[in-house]
Formats: C-alpha cells, structure tokens, sequence
C-alpha cells in the first residue's frame, strides 16, 4: 500500500465529513468522530472552524467539550505565551467560554466530581491562561476549583505553576511546582520550572541541585548568590518593543508592536546578561541580567545559515547599571560612523542598529496557509532606517559604563565627531550632563537628520 493512501483516505473522509456539518451539532457519533480527524490530520487552521462550532454545540455533553477544548487550546499554545493576543475572539477565548458553559451545566453528582467538573475547571484555567493577563484572576480560580476537587492531580498543580510562573509569581509557582514533583515525580518539565523559579528567587542552592539533576554542571556564583553554568554558547532573547517616539523614519506604522532579538551571555540554562542593545523601546537594555523560559518560541537565521534558537523573556531579574544613549547620524563617508568606537574612552561600546524586528508567525513556521490578523509584523520586518539602503542614515546606541565620568567621554565625542565625515547628534549626553540649552540643539539636529535622509529617500 502506498504510504500517501492512508493520508489520502483520512482527506476525503474529512471532505465527507464537512459534506455532513450541518449534523456536527446533533450527532454524538459524528461529533466524536470529527475530532478523531481533526487530531489525525493534525489540527491545522483548517479545522478551526469546525472545532469552534462542536465547542458551541456540546456543552451539555462535557466529555465533548473537553475534547473540543483540548484541540483548540493546542492551536492556542503555538502562540508563545510571551505574544500578546492580537483578538480577543480566537480559539483560546472559544475554549474558555464552551468549558464555562459546560461547568454551568453540570447536574448536582458532576459538579463535585472530579472527572468532570475538575478537569473542566483545570483545562479552563489553562484556556484562560492563554488569553492573557487581563484573565490571570479567573484563571487563578478555575484551577484553584480543580485542585480542591483532587488535590492528588500533580498535572493541574504543573498547569498552576506555569500560569504563576508566566505571571511572574515565582514564589507561588515554585510551590505549585513542589506539588507537582511529589505527585508526578522528577519529570523533566516540573523539574526545569523549579529551576527557573528558584533562580528567580534567589535560591541558588536550590536551582544548582535541581540543575544538577537535570545532569547540567552547575555551581554557586559566591559574588553573585545565583547558580552558574560555565561555557555556555550565546543565545539569542526576544523582547516585545515599539516604534520609538524619537524615530521619525520608520518602515513600521506607528505604534506597532513587534519581537526584537537580543544576544544574551548565559550565566544558567535560563538566565543571564544582555550583550546587545534594543533600538526600540523595550523594557529590556544591554547590561540587565533577565531569565528567560526553557523552551524555544522561534528559531533565527543567523548570518551563517545555521537555525539559532530563541527563547522568550520572562523577568527583569536585574537593571544594568550602565548609560544607553542613543544617536543617529547622516554620513558623508562610508564608515564614518563605525570609525568613533576607536576614540572613544575603554569600556565605551558604539552599536548601530542592524538588528531585525521579528514576529514569529507559528502557521509561518509549520508552512501552514494562512492569514495574517491585523496588526502583526510579517516575520523578519526590518527595522532599519528610511535610507539604509543608501548606506548613509545610522541609527545607535553608546553604551557607557557606570564608572566612566561623562565629562571624558564628552571631550572624546566631540573631539572624534569633529574630525569624521559625519553629521551627528547625541541628545542624551547633553541632558545627562545638565547642558539643556546643547541638549535642546542636539534635539533640532536629531530631526533635521531624519528630514534630510527621507528627501533623500524621496528622490527618483
């Protein structure tokens, strides 16, 4: 038998199927046999749909609703946690509301059991958890009602950590995760979520031994208090950022909210130093020692041609301490720009933005046909400047150490920017100096740059 028949005979039972839909909502038999499909064709965007309509139609059948459920909060969980949801009304949201009908229609016996009512409260406090912060109350409840019902069920204590990890209770989550190791033993995900909890809090002791037994080889950093991995590769952050207000050239519409990649220093499997700068505005910056989630959400091509892993970011464990100030500049020379970094005092950094803004699209990624919904970035947007193909509009930053008195680096700057071809300005130095009036016509100078590399963009 050919290998592609099987696949083949499972399309046209589909197509036979939806030639029957209108019977989805009054026919058990079928009903369970659309979601049998729908798990052996892979659950694609194709099936939403469907899905949506058994999700509405068997409430009062709540072994179909937590079917029904199950398949679309696996769409829902292809999003990283750490994307906002563009919708309020996507799969997540359509779980969410048939698991609430469902539990409003129990009978008296199945609202204490925890067979239904338990593992209709768990997968709604999981569905919740996937529609966003704005939900984090409720879905705090469903699984509080899960676990009063069975507190033996280590995998609703596993799914109320994640939420609590997600939401940034690390001690909460770290708890919840307790229960789940007692219950389910050293599985592999309760253990990597211990971890990163302990290392949030602080508890080195307790994150090396559980990295340990992960079989990582990690130590205490004594001067630091936090566990320590050494020889770990680069890795690569995303960070949610938007158009800066002082950004007068950009591709992207305003407001637009996409994923920017940072390179980190790992200090642990899951937490770590910031090594690149971010050009929007983010919440993160090069220096801030940040932890991150153990699994991967995209994957980068580097310049290499090799597929880097990025992980997604979820606290801010500590703010450098360092100066970020950003400059812009129109050179009349190729490379003009770059050549500052050698005048400028040891321990001053000079990065120009050539970083991409990225939304990572999961349908993308799978080869999926799909849509994309308004207000996402296509993967790999670029944000670079009007005129970058020009070679002449740079964007930057310098980072500065903590230590370094200003008043050196200004001599530097002014006496390097005097001799290149470039036209220059630097804002931020000047206010953190106090000097409003030269801050003021740096500003003027910031804009004028930008008017000159969009008419030069103009030109036919």
């Amino acid at each position: 038998m050919n290998q592609s028949e099987p696949t083949q005979d499972l399309k046209s039972a589909w197509e036979a199927l939806v030639g029957r839909r209108s019977q989805l909502g009054s026919d058990a038999t079928l009903a369970e046999l659309a979601l049998g499909l729908v798990r052996e064709l892979g659950n694609g965007i194709a099936h939403r749909e469907v899905l949506r309509e058994l999700a509405g139609a068997w409430t009062n059948d709540w072994r179909l609703t937590l079917g029904t459920a199950s398949l679309l909060l696996e769409q829902a969980g292809r999003r990283g946690m750490d994307e906002p949801p563009l919708s309020e009304d996507g799969p997540a949201a359509w779980a969410a509301e048939a698991l609430q009908r469902s539990l409003d229609a129990l009978d008296e016996a199945d609202r204490n059991n925890p067979e239904a009512a338990g593992n209709l409260n768990a997968m709604l406090g999981n569905a919740l958890r996937f529609c966003g912060p704005g939900k984090d109350a409720e879905a705090q409840e469903a699984f509080t009602r899960a676990i009063e019902l069975d507190p033996e069920r280590g995998e609703w204590w596993y799914d109320a950590g994640l939420l609590d990890k997600w939401r940034g209770r690390f001690d909460e989550g770290y708890a919840a995760n307790e229960q789940a190791r007692m219950r389910l033993g050293d599985q592999r995900p309760v253990l990597w979520n211990l971890a990163i909890c302990a290392t949030a809090l602080g508890k080195a002791e307790e994150a090396v031994a559980i990295w340990e037994q992960l079989g990582v080889p990690a130590r205490i950093d004594r001067s630091r208090g936090m566990p320590f991995v050494a020889d770990l590769p680069p890795m690569l952050l995303r960070v949610l950022s938007r158009t800066p207000g002082t950004d007068a050239t950009s591709q992207l519409p305003d407001k637009t909210v996409g994923f920017e990649l940072v390179w980190i220093a790992p200090l642990s499997p899951c937490h770590g130093v910031v090594q690149s700068p971010t050009f929007r505005d983010a919440p993160i910056d090069y220096g801030d020692l940040v932890l991150w989630d153990g699994a991967p959400v995209a994957a980068h091509q580097a310049s290499a041609g090799e597929a880097v892993p990025v992980f997604p970011l979820l606290e801010i464990l500590r703010p450098g301490d360092e100066r970020r100030l950003r400059f812009v500049g129109l050179e009349r020379e190729p490379g003009a720009v770059r050549s500052l970094r050698e005048a400028l005092p040891d321990g001053v950094h000079l990065f120009t933005q050539e970083e991409r803004v990225e939304h990572h699209c999961a349908a993308c990624e799978a080869g999926e046909p799909h849509d994309h919904e308004p207000g996402s970035v296509s993967a790999a947007a670029p944000a670079t400047e009007a005129a970058s193909a020009q070679g002449s509009l740079i964007r930057g930053k310098l980072i500065v150490p903590a230590a370094l008195q200003l008043d050196e680096l200004l001599a530097a700057w002014e006496s390097a920017v005097k001799d290149r071809q470039v036209s220059i300005a630097l804002p931020e130095l000047y206010e953190a100096i106090g000097d409003a009036k030269r801050a003021g016509q740096e500003h003027q100078a910031w804009r004028g740059i930008e008017r000159k590399a969009l008419r030069k963009k103009a030109r036919p």
